[in-house]
């Protein structure tokens, strides 16, 4: 959830109401779950209490970081902007992952990065997990351009 929606008075709102902005944080958090195959602030038990202290999730490193390019990492940071009149629109966001390479190489595949008791997803289908499975630089580039077209329809 975005800080707006759990402090609305903060930043001057009389109730906390579902908006194009609070969406545009959500998307980047989902983003970052999805490449990162982690929550963001995984492993604390209160995520809330981070985002009302204005925080955000920290770049991965290794491999759970190998997806997060410096413009990849560079649109979460605009969707996750404190005020929400300075995030961007979901189109934004879409064009400007377009625009973006994917890495170069496949992120290495390690046990530890598909298990999916780990993982927030209920789906026990091992195909919802495309990332996770990459083997291949084309089935990687293809999950990126897939992550690209889901994103197209929010």
């Amino acid at each position: 959830m975005s800080p707006e929606l759990l402090d609305p008075e903060s930043f001057g709102l009389k109730e906390s109401r579902l908006t194009k902005e609070s969406d545009c944080y959500a998307l980047g958090m989902v983003i970052y779950e999805i490449l990162s195959g982690r929550a963001p602030f995984a492993p604390h038990k209160a995520p809330i209490l981070n985002v009302l202290r204005g925080e955000r999730p920290e770049k991965p490193q290794g491999v759970r970081g190998a997806w997060f390019t410096d413009g990849i990492w560079g649109v979460l940071e605009l969707c996750w902007k404190r005020q929400p009149g300075d995030r961007p629109s979901s189109n934004t966001v879409l064009q400007c992952l377009q625009g973006i390479t994917p890495p170069s190489r496949p992120p290495p595949h390690t046990g530890e990065d598909v298990e999916k008791d780990q993982l927030d997803i209920t789906s026990s289908d091992s195909s919802a997990f495309p990332l996770f499975r990459s083997r291949s630089q084309s089935h990687a580039r293809s999950s990126f351009l897939h992550i690209r077209l889901r994103l197209h329809v929010v």
